[in-house]
């Protein structure tokens, strides 16, 4: 599929400086800055809060048990 674009920063585009794109090209992860490492990194950091926030629940509910039992 190709996307008109403009290849300058004009409103309005001026003629001379549209050109047809695919829209591959437009969608390129690597161009937006998307690499595998900062995948893994934003899974990594997901998966962490995830955990850690059921740890702390789950010693929470502990604390309040052991309390309730006094």
């Amino acid at each position: 599929m190709l996307v008109l674009t403009c290849t300058t920063e004009t409103n309005p585009c001026p003629p001379s400086e549209q050109v047809w794109v695919s829209l591959e090209a437009l969608l390129d992860p690597a161009l937006v800055g998307i690499t595998p490492e900062l995948v893994l990194k934003v899974i990594s950091w997901g998966f962490g809060f995830v955990f850690s926030s059921f740890l702390i629940g789950w010693l929470l509910s502990i604390a309040v048990g052991m309390v309730r039992k006094l």
